[in-house]
């Protein structure tokens, strides 16, 4: 009668080089899928959650990112900035009232033309774009554009994800920690960039608050139309780009001027910007 030994099967004899490495690519592929999962929940809670964020969250960010806007480059001096302020001020009070809140003009030395919403109600202007402004009015079309972001809390939904990261450290730290202020700093916040549709809200709200100070839109348009003289890039690398081309946010901005047929009267000079005398 034979006796049954059984045989002690050794695990490399089951599974073979190539099933364990099948075994880490599936492993892998799953932990990708629940961060992407994850991150476009994220994303949908941030969405939903903006229009009730209160102003005191929302200012609770302002501190260690203004503190990263005053290490761009020393703040401005040669501009009239209280006059701006007061540009920024008359605009604001047309906003619908459920909008209106405190805004500032924050100026810093930076070879960019571009301007910023940044939470607690700043506004910032970099320096080469005051040098390219030619007009009150087209000062006006800027500050008004990101009034339109704040009026559509696009800022907060720029930050988006790092909103909600901000706010999670900021309740189980403290809103004025070293790790909060650290993820702020390398979050990108001040490269963060608006949706193509956030820009063409943005531009509307703001000709209608051009409207309403001016009674027309003389000189809303020719910054814009000098920004599009000075793009040599194809057209094809604006379809892969948020922002639209300065050519295509003039066409739709004159084509809304021409529908409404609003009028179009003389900018005003902006001598005073640079605490220029009047010629």
């Amino acid at each position: 009668m034979m006796k049954y030994v059984p045989k002690v099967i050794d695990e490399e004899d089951n599974y073979s080089k190539e099933s364990h490495w099948w075994g880490g690519i599936r492993v892998f592929l799953r932990v990708i899928l629940v961060v992407l999962a994850v991150y476009m929940f994220l994303g949908i809670i941030v969405d939903f959650a903006v229009p009730y964020i209160p102003l005191s969250w929302e200012n609770a960010l302002s501190a260690p990112i203004m503190s990263e806007v005053n290490q761009m480059g020393t703040v401005s001096r040669r501009y009239e900035i209280a006059k701006i302020q007061n540009l920024l001020d008359s605009l604001a009070k047309l906003m619908p009232k459920e909008q209106q809140r405190s805004f500032k003009v924050v100026v810093v030395d930076k070879k960019e033309t571009n301007a910023l919403a940044l939470p607690g109600g700043n506004i910032v202007l970099f320096s080469e774009l005051l040098n390219e402004v030619q007009s009150e009015n087209e000062l006006a079309m800027i500050l008004a554009h990101e009034l339109g972001h704040f009026a559509h809390r696009d800022h907060l939904r720029g930050l988006g994800r790092s909103f909600l990261f901000y706010m999670f450290s900021a309740l189980l730290l403290g809103g004025d920690n070293a790790t909060a202020r650290t993820f702020m700093n390398s979050s990108g916040i001040l490269t963060n960039t608006y949706s193509r549709s956030q820009e063409a809200g943005a531009d509307r709200f703001a000709l209608d608050l051009i409207i309403k100070k001016y009674g027309h839109a003389g000189g809303t348009l020719d910054f814009f139309r000098r920004l599009a003289g000075k793009e040599t890039l194809p057209e094809l690398t604006h379809y892969l780009s948020t922002h639209p081309a300065s050519k295509k946010r003039v066409a739709a901005l004159q084509e809304i001027i021409d529908e409404k047929e609003l009028a179009v009267g003389e900018p005003l000079p902006v001598f005073w910007l640079k605490g220029e005398k009047s010629p």
